[in-house]
């Protein structure tokens, strides 16, 4: 049987809801709360490097084609240690990141159950369980609940922005003194709207004539995210607190003229639907990233219509310990958090050096060595425990000349071609 390929839209879908994901919810009004009124300039300039960033990995996507992605590229262009590196950075990030997505939405949906509420960690594991069962089906089904989910999310947010602009405060749209500090620190914090983009190229194998895919399914994300995260920003930024009742999320003001006394539920389902698409195409990705680094193994086994089952299963059996530990307090939300985002932007680092050293051109380059600088920067912010643990991992892997670290002697989702 003939195999279902994606096409740009049901690419776009599956990029589009994961890069809004929880940053849609959470980075609008944080973001305001830093840098004041010049938060929307900070918004402006980190869209145009996301831009910027999604065109240099639909490039790389489309030149090295993939399941293993930025770790494929890396190998091409460093050899098998750095390629190694990138899977281990990619699974490490995927192995603590979707569980904190899943329960920002948790919270949210915790918020709407009152006095009946169970615990915040089990509507997140029921949540995880769903995201499971539809990640077992064909890539292309996948794609559509994405693509669904995304949309709808798109004309909500986008649409309440509009609702809300009779809503906004008077005056001036931006007030206060330029605090140079807080802007930098706020522009850090967005770098937060763009992981995503990278992981692209684990589904490069998965899309029809991918020249003319994969550089239209980025251009329609691209021009979407950017569209939804400015509306919503400017909606977050300029609504007057003073026209609705006191004690109201910021977003659930910028909802309520259009939705009313629904608009706590209908964000609650809006947060669930979007960090439910970050699920599927993170998770995806290193579903399919850890099947084809296990090459001939038991994780490498793929059922009739492309879907690498067991490697599903084992990351099944790895979030489910994760969430364990979250139940149990051995683990919080803001140390999952601290440990994916740190790991996410190495990977990409290794994805943009690459791209530096494969992708023939200066503009190419020059690109690469602007959004590697602002990388390095943001992880400079990370936890000094956990920059520890990456320059300990990294010089084990780059340096070791015994190939203690190497996994061509490990079976499973570490073994190298």
């Amino acid at each position: 049987m003939r195999k279902k390929k994606l096409g740009p839209l049901l690419l776009s879908g599956l990029m589009t809801g994961p890069i809004l994901g929880s940053g849609i919810i959470l980075l609008p009004p944080m973001i305001h709360k830093i840098a004041g009124d010049y938060a929307i300039f900070a918004w402006l300039l980190m869209m145009g490097i996301g831009f910027l960033f999604a065109w240099v990995f639909a490039r790389l996507s489309v030149k090295y084609p993939n399941d293993a992605g930025v770790a494929y590229a890396a190998e091409k262009a460093f050899g098998t240690r750095i390629r190694n590196l990138s899977v281990f950075y990619f699974i490490i990030a995927a192995s603590f990141g979707p569980a904190a997505v899943l329960m920002t939405a948790s919270e949210y949906i915790h918020s709407l159950t009152g006095d009946f509420a169970v615990s915040a960690e089990v509507y997140g594991f029921l949540l995880f369980i769903i995201c499971m069962i539809v990640l077992c089906f064909n890539i292309s089904f996948v794609g559509m609940v994405s693509f669904i989910f995304s949309t709808a999310a798109a004309l909500v947010l986008f649409g309440s922005s509009v609702a809300s602009v009779p809503y906004f405060r008077e005056g001036p749209l931006v007030e206060g003194t330029f605090q140079f500090a807080d802007f930098g620190w706020g522009l850090l914090l967005l770098f937060w709207a763009l992981v995503g983009w990278e992981i692209v190229g684990n589904y490069s194998m998965e899309v029809k004539d991918r020249k003319k895919t994969i550089p239209r399914a980025v251009m329609i994300s691209s021009l979407t995210v950017t569209a939804i995260y400015l509306a919503t920003a400017g909606a977050a930024q300029w609504i007057d607190p003073g026209r609705f009742e006191g004690g109201q999320l910021k977003l659930t003001m910028m909802l309520t003229p259009l939705f009313g006394s629904f608009a706590l539920p209908v964000i609650a389902v809006l947060t669930a639907v979007l960090c439910m698409s970050a699920y599927f195409q993170v998770s995806g990705g290193a579903a399919r990233l850890i099947s084809s680094q296990a090459a001939r193994g038991f994780l490498a086994y793929r059922s009739k219509g492309n879907q690498p089952l067991a490697a599903l299963g084992l990351i099944f059996t790895v979030h489910t310990m994760v969430f364990i530990c979250l139940f149990f307090h051995v683990l919080n939300v803001e140390t999952l958090v601290a440990i994916a985002n740190a790991f996410f932007i190495c990977n990409a680092l290794c994805g943009l050096a690459a791209a530096y050293r494969l992708l023939a051109g200066p503009v190419y380059r020059m690109a690469c060595l602007f959004l590697m600088c602002c990388f390095s920067l943001l992880l400079l912010f990370s936890s000094p425990w956990v920059l520890l643990l990456i320059l300990f991992m990294t010089v084990c892997f780059v340096l070791n000349k015994s190939h203690v670290f190497s996994w061509k002697k490990v079976k499973g989702p570490f073994k190298s071609y």
